[in-house]
C-alpha cells in the first residue's frame, strides 16, 4: 500500500527539483527533471559568463527554468496523490497536513502557524524577522535570517496537531536539508565573485565610445593567473600608489597600451609601440597632446582610457604594476541593448 506524502515531495523537489517525483515512485521521470533542469541552468550559466553568450537568451532560459521548476512541483503533488492508496488518502486529509505546514513556512516565516490555525504566532514570526533586520547591522540579517526562517518552518511542522510517524521520522532532516539549499546560492555566489567573475559599474567617460556612463560589465577574474595581460584587454585595477597618494581609493578601469620592456610614444595624434603606429579604430578622436618616449619597466603596464582627451591615465600618473590587476573587462550586461562582447582592438 503506497503512503506517500504529497507535501514532503513538494518540498524534495524545492530542495532539488526532480528528488520528489523519484520519491513518489517515478524514477526515471524523476531523472528527466532533474537532467533537463542540469542542463538549462548550464545553458543561463553559459550564455551569462561566456564571450558568445547573450543576456536576453539568459533571461529566456531561465525564465523557462523557473516555469519546469513550478511545474514539477504540482506535478510532485499529484503524481504522490494519485499512487496513494484510498485508505492513505483518506487518512491523510482528516486532518492539517504537517508537510504543507513546513512548506508554506519555509515560503513565508510563519505561514503554516496560519494553515493550521495559530495565527498569531505568524504575527511573532514576522516580528522576529523585523527585528533581525532592525538590530544586527550590514549583511548580518542575510545571513542570519535562512536559519531563523527554516527554524520556524520545523517549529510549525511541530506543532500540526497530527504527524504520521513518517514525518516524526524525516522532519529534522528535512529542515537541514532545506536550510543547506537556502545558504548555496549565497555560497555559490561568493565563491563566483570572489574567484570567477565580478560585475562593474563604469560612473565616468574616459572609456567612450567603448564604454559609456552607467554600463554594467563581467569581470573575468580567472584567466590572469594563468596568463599575461594583452595589449588591447580592458583591465580593472587597484590605484597606484601615486593614485592612492593623490586621494583616490576607488579601482580604475584602462586599455593595456604597452607591454613590459616596450617603448611608448605620443605624437601627431597617433600612438607608437617601438616607433611603429598603433592601429585604434576604437578612440573617441585623436590624442591632442604628445608624450614620451617612454620605456616600459618589467612587471608594469602602460595604459590609456579610449577617450584619449578626457582620460586620467598612464600619461598623467604613470605605470600600473602587475600585481594591481584585478581582471579583465569582457562582457557588458547593460544596458540590454548595447549588451555583447567589448571591443578589444
Amino acid at each position: 500500500m503506497n503512503k506517500k506524502e504529497p507535501w514532503l515531495a513538494v518540498i524534495l523537489s524545492s530542495i532539488f527539483p526532480g528528488i520528489g517525483q523519484i520519491y513518489s515512485g517515478k524514477k526515471i521521470k524523476g531523472i528527466i527533471i532533474i537532467l533537463v533542469l542540469l542542463l538549462l541552468n548550464a545553458l543561463t550559466v553559459w550564455q551569462i559568463f561566456t564571450l558568445e553568450g547573450k543576456i536576453e537568451n539568459a533571461i529566456g532560459i531561465a525564465l523557462l527554468t523557473i516555469i519546469v521548476f513550478v511545474w514539477s512541483l504540482f506535478n510532485d503533488h499529484k503524481t504522490a496523490r494519485k499512487n496513494n492508496s484510498e485508505d492513505f488518502e483518506t487518512l491523510r486529509k482528516q486532518s492539517k497536513d504537517p508537510w504543507l505546514t513546513m512548506f508554506l513556512s519555509s515560503m513565508f516565516s510563519g505561514l503554516g502557524y496560519i494553515y493550521i490555525g495559530k495565527w498569531w504566532l505568524t504575527i511573532l514570526a514576522i516580528i522576529g524577522g523585523m527585528t533581525l533586520f532592525i538590530i544586527l547591522p550590514s549583511i548580518l540579517p542575510y545571513l542570519i535570517l535562512p536559519v531563523f526562517t527554516i527554524s520556524i518552518a520545523y517549529l510549525s511542522y511541530q506543532s500540526t496537531p497530527v504527524r504520521r510517524e513518517i514525518s516524526k521520522k524525516l522532519g529534522i532532516l528535512i529542515a537541514s536539508l532545506l536550510l543547506i539549499t537556502n545558504y548555496l546560492p549565497l555560497i555559490a555566489a561568493i565563491l563566483i565573485r570572489i574567484f570567477l567573475v565580478g560585475p562593474r559599474y563604469i560612473p565616468g567617460s574616459s572609456m567612450t565610445p567603448t564604454l559609456q556612463v552607467n554600463d554594467r560589465l563581467l569581470i573575468d577574474l580567472y584567466n590572469y593567473r594563468f596568463r599575461k595581460p594583452q595589449r588591447g584587454d580592458i583591465i580593472i585595477f587597484k590605484p597606484t600608489e601615486i593614485l592612492k597618494a593623490q586621494g583616490y581609493q576607488a579601482d580604475f578601469i584602462k586599455r593595456i597600451i604597452g607591454l613590459p620592456g616596450e617603448t611608448i610614444e605620443i605624437k601627431q595624434g597617433r600612438v607608437y609601440v617601438n616607433d611603429r603606429p598603433l592601429e585604434e579604430e576604437y578612440i573617441m578622436e585623436a590624442p591632442g597632446y604628445s608624450h614620451g618616449p617612454v620605456i616600459v619597466p618589467q612587471g608594469e603596464y602602460f595604459v590609456l582610457g579610449d577617450n584619449r582627451n578626457n582620460s586620467s591615465d598612464s600619461v598623467e600618473w604613470g605605470f600600473v604594476p602587475r600585481q594591481n590587476i584585478l581582471g579583465k573587462a569582457y562582457k557588458r550586461f547593460w544596458p540590454l541593448n548595447r549588451q555583447g562582447t567589448i571591443q578589444f582592438r
